[in-house]
C-alpha cells in the first residue's frame, strides 16, 4: 500500500511541476492546492465523503468538453477514532 500511495504523490508531484513548468514559459493553467485539517465527526465525515462522491458524478463526464483536469483529494485522518461503541 505504501509503494501505491507513494506511486500517486509522485504522479501528482508530476503533474504539478509540469503545471508550474507551463505557466512559466507563458501557457494557461489552472492549479490550485489546498492543505488544511478538520476536525470531523463520524457524520460530517460521511457527509464529507458524499460530497466528493457528488462532485465527481457531476463533473465525471468523460465526453463533455473542456481541458483535462487531474483531481486528486485525500481525507486522512490524523489520530484514531474512538470506536462507535466507547464510551463518549
Amino acid at each position: 500500500m505504501a509503494e501505491f500511495l507513494g506511486s500517486m504523490l509522485d504522479a501528482t508531484r508530476a503533474d504539478l511541476n509540469a503545471a508550474y513548468r507551463s505557466k512559466h514559459n507563458g501557457g494557461r493553467r489552472e492549479i490550485d492546492l489546498h492543505r488544511g485539517a478538520l476536525r470531523l465527526t463520524d457524520e460530517a465525515l460521511a457527509e464529507l465523503r458524499s460530497h466528493i462522491e457528488q462532485l465527481a458524478t457531476r463533473f465525471g463526464d468523460r465526453d463533455a468538453p473542456g481541458v483535462w483536469t487531474r483531481v486528486v483529494i485525500a481525507v486522512v485522518d490524523l489520530q484514531d477514532r474512538l470506536s462507535p461503541d466507547a464510551p463518549a
